[in-house]
């Protein structure tokens, strides 16, 4: 069979191509870039689908057309199945928020299915394994109500019949600030208000969880519900999903509190207390009582327990200091908490997921076996009217992946001619590597003084940008944002310049749990809690996720 061409439609998409090309051909890299990839699917919204049908009818071609989900499985298929041991494949889905990419994915899956002749729990699983994600892992965003705020490598192994046989998901790049917070008329992940919708009021009264209304983490938004979704229909589905992966009734049952109890989490307030030996500290206001009661209750410790962690740091070793915290670095240590919490839930969901399709891994990879294809999902360039901490990590992943692109495809192609000996000309590439430098260098690129700032006392988003601007005064991809549009930095990315806003970069960066969290929470009776908790004991870490 022809070879498939190299099809590349943008930038993003470029650089996300030579990462998915890249993961599939494992030790061998890259090589010979046309006969490894099916090429990248660019997802589309319904407004260009008229203009792609014109463009089909009017060409002969399939070359000639754009990518499309069941012509680019399709070759990877017909390639993938070549040679003894097979050819690794990958298939990219990229696109802005609201393309498509979620649909497209699913396609995709469908199609190899069926063009494989594949059936069984394996593939069942495979196939169902996006709603669960979808409920997890997405959300309604200003642009779109089924939003991925994750992105995901799924890497499909065949028999040498050329049927699937086992498959495995990675994630990248979770939201998880999206918890505790987002913006107005957006919705978090779409779980939590299946679950105020879905769940039977004996389950309600057993996590007591109130009204939708009432939960902070929730009534934050405008967006309870959204008109053409229908969280109560999705929360049985969610359910029916849990029984095609073997989730039990008491991991279900786990898995709903500890959802409750990052709700409730979110409920807990802080009132200042007058300390007579100390600075003033915190504790949990008269108000959020019911609340700390309830999300303990679920997640199975000590109130009182759960209050001191919150509220007092222990530092020093030999002797210990108890140290008073505020109320705001109080309520810094809750949402870290219910980060952490969900972070941890969202892995444990993927690894159930991927039990039930590793089933058949054995035998599937036996013999030196290469015949996978891999299907990668993952956020475009993001640039919009107001650009945050998420919108920075998403451009650092895409000028990462074009770093790749521009070594394996450009710079590693020179070099193997003019070691052959073979004339070569001068290839004219966006070489991004003065934009890297700013994004990682340590100690002063962007990503080494954010995690810096975070470290520090009195940490601050001010503190932060001054340190930025004094370390990149003068670099040819950085500037200080204009006055007239907010405190902030612009970043000269190979796909176009974004302002990024320095409001909440240090709150968001806070991932890590304080240790006397971490150890509470390692002590839960819940079996699901402790597990998580517990291997961030055994690492000396404290986030779970």
């Amino acid at each position: 069979p022809r070879k498939p061409s190299l099809r590349i439609t943008d930038h993003s998409t470029r650089a996300l191509w030579a990462h998915s090309a890249r993961s599939a051909t494992a030790s061998d890299v890259l090589g010979d870039a046309s006969t490894r990839s099916a090429g990248p699917v660019d997802s589309c919204a319904p407004s260009t689908m008229l203009e792609m049908a014109k463009k089909t009818s009017a060409s002969t071609d399939a070359n000639d057309l754009p990518p499309h989900a069941h012509s680019s499985v399709a070759r990877a298929y017909s390639s993938m199945v070549q040679g003894k041991h097979g050819t690794p494949q990958s298939v990219l889905v990229s696109g802005e928020s609201g393309a498509g990419k979620t649909e497209t994915i699913k396609l995709c899956m469908a199609a190899l299915a069926n063009i494989s002749r594949s059936t069984g729990s394996t593939t069942e699983a495979a196939l169902e394994s996006g709603l669960l994600l979808e409920a997890f892992g997405n959300a309604r965003t200003s642009r779109n109500n089924n939003s991925s705020r994750f992105g995901k490598w799924t890497e499909i192994h065949f028999d040498a019949g050329g049927q699937i046989r086992s498959a495995r998901s990675t994630s990248y790049l979770l939201e998880r600030s999206r918890v505790v917070e987002h913006a107005r008329g957006e919705r978090t992940f779409h779980i939590f208000y299946t679950l105020c919708a879905g769940a039977t009021k004996q389950q309600r009264d057993a996590l007591k969880l109130p009204p939708a209304g009432e939960l902070r983490y929730l009534g934050q938004s405008a967006s309870l519900s959204v008109p053409g979704i229908d969280d109560a229909a999705d929360w049985r589905a969610v359910c029916a999903a849990f029984s095609t992966f073997q989730l039990t009734d008491a991991e279900q049952t786990s898995l709903r509190r500890v959802l409750a109890g990052i709700l409730t989490l979110g409920n807990l307030a802080f009132d200042a207390k007058e300390m007579a030996n100390a600075d003033d500290g915190s504790c949990v206001s008269p108000a959020s009582q019911a609340s700390l009661k309830a999300a303990a209750a679920v997640l199975d410790i000590s109130p009182l327990e759960l209050e001191t962690a919150l509220t007092i740091k222990n530092v020093g070793k030999f002797p210990v200091v108890a140290v008073p915290q505020p109320p705001e670095k109080a309520a810094v240590a809750r949402d870290a908490l219910a980060k952490a919490l969900y972070g941890s839930l969202f892995d444990w969901i993927f690894g159930r997921i991927n039990e039930k399709m590793g089933a058949g891994a054995g035998a599937a990879l036996g013999g030196g076996n290469k015949r996978t294809i891999g299907l990668l999902d993952i956020f475009g360039f993001e640039a919009f009217s107001r650009n945050s901490l998420e919108q920075l990590l998403i451009n650092f992943a895409n000028e990462k992946l074009m770093q790749y692109f521009n070594i394996y495809i450009f710079q590693m192609e020179e070099k193997e001619c003019r070691d052959e000996g073979v004339a070569c000309p001068q290839l004219q590439f966006a070489d991004n590597s003065a934009v890297m430098v700013l994004l990682e260098a340590k100690p002063t690129g962007l990503m080494a003084l954010i995690h810096d700032e975070v470290l520090v006392p009195n940490a601050s988003d001010a503190n932060l940008l001054t340190k930025m601007n004094e370390a990149h005064r003068g670099a040819s991809m950085y500037r200080q944002m204009p006055r007239a549009q907010g405190e902030g930095f612009v970043v000269l990315h190979f796909a176009g310049e974004v302002a990024y806003a320095i409001d909440d970069f240090v709150a968001k960066s806070r991932g890590a749990v304080p240790s006397e969290l971490s150890q509470l929470l390692g002590t839960s009776q819940l079996p699901l809690v402790r597990g998580f908790f517990a291997a961030d004991e055994e690492g000396g870490g404290g986030g779970g996720g």
